[in-house]
């Protein structure tokens, strides 16, 4: 995969998950929100549920593509068999990785700008 097309699905893939995670009503405290309330707020609430939904629906579709990549070859070509579960694995850890940050940064976002929020 080239460079610009693992751009181009990066961007794609952070902008939906932004959108799933960010509930469309913000509570309104009189204190300011913490880090840890503010991870709470952006997990329970209905769109996450469809964020939930793409991160398995994503992790799916990386573990057969592999296999059936891997089957595809070893019907088709000729050679021994071969078995190979590094580079699926690779892709979906990433993918949880990539994720867990994302979901981190945008909790530790949404609390900074409540926080700069209740101090003007």
């Amino acid at each position: 995969m080239r460079s610009f097309e693992l751009t181009v699905l990066v961007l794609v893939y952070s902008g939906i998950m932004i959108f799933f995670l960010v509930p469309f009503k913000s509570k309104e405290t009189k204190c300011p929100i913490t880090f840890k309330e503010s991870l709470l707020h952006i997990t329970f609430h209905k769109k996450a549920l469809l964020a939930l939904l793409l991160i398995n629906f994503l992790l799916v579709a990386i573990w057969f593509g592999y296999k059936q990549e891997i089957y595809h070859f070893n019907a088709h070509s000729g050679y021994p068999p071969i078995s190979s579960d590094s580079k699926e694995i690779f892709y979906m850890c990433a993918l949880l990785g990539y994720t867990v940050i994302l979901y981190v940064t945008l909790a530790l976002w949404i609390s900074l700008k409540n926080l700069k929020r209740r101090v003007e």
